[in-house]
């Protein structure tokens, strides 16, 4: 299994590296919960899970990103099944997008305790344009006089994810459909399907350390992609301290705190590295995430995934 991530991240190394205008909310906190990006992830540590997940992207600057998310899960049937639920407000510029989805996933594990999860997701977007935030030159353009301000799109999405007590690799689509909404006489595609692969391995024979390797590669076409790298350690089973590259053009630092066994409180940090025009700019994201144990077979543990 070692040399199958040696050559995976080679892989993903060879691979073009270049941003689109029409991206899936960024997180840089997803190796501590993957549920906002798989809906195979819903239900896997047999436990109730709430999550909250606040980013700043480029703080400081008019119309930067931000994301609000919050994710809720729980493992049910005796663990055979996942429910779950994501609320996500995301705003950048002119666009606001507001999105709930419902998830379900399907469990098995294998002779060797390791666990197979099948996952689906369906829900709402709504896409808002507000053209009173441009400064325009001339109030009445007639470029915007049709403009669709605002649209409800329907949205599903599909997951795979395998897990051991080492190592975990997901693959999943979460928004399967594009979205193109009408600007007067033509039509413009506001969104486009984006392909995630993750994956990461712990190793724990590092003395008192844990130490874990993690990736994320996002496709959406051959001259798009988003590769994030990140390498955590966990110190006296309490905290994680890491931290992260993004496309080879931002760096990133993180921690996890466990305040107690099933609270946790994380914070990451990053800063472009290449671009002069964002480099004062930093992303900041907050993180709290609450376990419970609500069904017979439910069991609050460390865990790392």
């Amino acid at each position: 299994m070692k040399n199958f991530f040696k050559k995976l991240f080679f892989l993903l190394l060879c691979f073009p590296l270049s941003l689109s205008a029409q991206q899936d909310p960024l997180y840089n906190q997803y190796f501590f919960n993957q549920a906002m990006i798989n809906p195979a992830y819903t239900g896997v540590n047999d436990v109730f899970n709430a999550t909250a997940i606040s980013r700043t992207q480029w703080a400081g600057m008019e119309g930067a990103p931000t994301t609000n998310n919050l994710n809720v899960s729980t493992s049910a049937f005796n663990n055979k099944i996942g429910l779950g639920a994501t609320l996500l407000y995301d705003s950048y510029g002119i666009n606001s997008n507001t999105e709930f989805n419902l998830a379900y996933s399907f469990k098995i594990r294998t002779k060797q305790n390791h666990l197979i999860s099948m996952g689906l997701q369906a829900g709402l977007v709504n896409y808002n344009y507000d053209y009173n935030k441009l400064n325009l030159q001339y109030m009445d353009d007639i470029a915007l006089l049709d403009v669709q301000q605002s649209a409800v799109k329907e949205n599903f999405g599909l997951g795979f994810w395998y897990m051991s007590q080492n190592y975990y690799i997901g693959l999943s689509v979460p928004r399967v459909l594009d979205v193109r909404i009408g600007d007067g006489d033509s039509e413009s595609t506001r969104y486009r399907r984006h392909y995630y692969l993750s994956a990461g391995y712990v190793f724990d024979q590092l003395f008192e350390l844990k130490f874990k390797p993690s990736i994320m590669l996002v496709y959406m076409d051959k001259n798009n992609y988003i590769l994030d790298m990140n390498a955590s350690f966990l110190l006296n089973e309490t905290l994680w301290v890491g931290a992260s590259l993004r496309n080879l053009n931002a760096v990133g630092l993180n921690a996890q705190l466990k305040v107690k066994e099933n609270i946790k409180f994380g914070y990451a940090f990053e800063l472009p590295i290449n671009n002069t025009s964002l480099t004062g700019f930093g992303s900041h994201s907050l993180m709290a995430s609450l376990d419970l144990e609500i069904f017979k077979r439910h069991g609050v543990g460390a865990r790392y995934f």
